[in-house]
């Protein structure tokens, strides 16, 4: 089945958060952020890697400030405390979770 990534429509406050895949080990989603995102504290026992597609969102991970635009891929270490801080309007976000046999 073909989905379009780029035509769900960005909540007005917070996060959309769509599961696209999963087999036990490893988790796909697709993120939407409005430009009100809520600034929860993250610290999940398995690695995430993140593509932003489209917007910019600024992350706090252990007390560093990292902004991110378009086209940026970024890795989460396990057991790292992040959140988002600030984020564009449709900010579109694909996570992999990948948990090495936690699951």
């Amino acid at each position: 089945m073909v989905q379009n990534l780029l035509e769900a429509a960005a909540p007005k406050s917070g996060e959309l958060f769509e599961k696209l895949f999963e087999n036990g080990y490893t988790d796909i989603e697709l993120i939407v952020s409005s430009d009100r995102p809520e600034t929860v504290l993250y610290n999940q026992p398995h690695d995430e890697a993140v593509l932003l597609m489209e917007g910019s969102a600024t992350l706090e991970m252990e007390g560093e400030v990292v902004e991110l635009k378009r086209g940026d891929f970024f890795i989460i270490p396990a057991n790292t405390p992040h959140r988002v801080l600030k984020t564009e309007k449709a900010t579109r976000w694909l996570a992999i979770h990948i948990h090495k046999g936690q699951k």
